[in-house]
């Protein structure tokens, strides 16, 4: 299968890569199908000191695509629906995951595309609880950015700022 790979500093390729083999009970597999451009995909290309990656890293923070396969113990999603995936791993057992503030894992957080291969490849397993199924009639395009893009700045009004539905923002 097809993955875009940082193979050096400002070098991008296309290349063939193994399939992931099936999900694991807790995973899904997901066929992407949009890949948002994130900064941390520009800072890896660049080779930045602090944003260092492997050799032949798969870039991509944002995604979204159409689950394909599903582990033995995931029961609310099935194949063929549209997910919006977060980007990054967390351990999901700690206060802040169990309250849905994934961005607040105290114990592991492993962005995709960073410091593990991301979004840009055909196939990928990933953990169910960290997708999210996207609305009927929403672009995969639209749902790659649900993660980040569009996740920070609603974590910043609404949890930070706590901005309430009769209040306004100027940007």
């Amino acid at each position: 299968m097809f993955a875009l790979q940082n193979v050096a500093d400002r070098e991008l390729v296309i290349g063939d890569i193994e399939p992931p083999a099936a999900p694991g009970p807790d995973e899904v597999q997901v066929r992407m199908k949009a890949v948002a451009l994130n900064h941390i995909d520009v800072w890896s290309w660049r080779g930045m000191a602090f944003a260092k990656r492997a050799e032949n890293q798969i870039p991509g923070a944002e995604g979204a695509g159409e689950i394909v396969a599903v582990g033995k113990n995931v029961k609310d999603l099935q194949p063929g629906q549209l997910v919006a995936i977060y980007g990054a791993i967390t351990c999901g057992t700690c206060d802040p995951c169990l309250e849905g503030r994934d961005n607040h894992c105290t114990a592991k957080q492993v962005i995709y595309g960073f410091h593990t291969h991301g979004f840009f490849q055909e196939l990928i397993n990933v953990p169910a609880r960290l997708t999210v199924v996207a609305p009927d009639g929403l672009p995969a395009e639209s749902a790659a950015l649900a993660g980040i893009t569009f996740g920070t700045p609603e974590h910043m009004l609404f949890d930070n700022a706590k901005l309430k539905s009769d209040e306004t923002v100027l940007v």
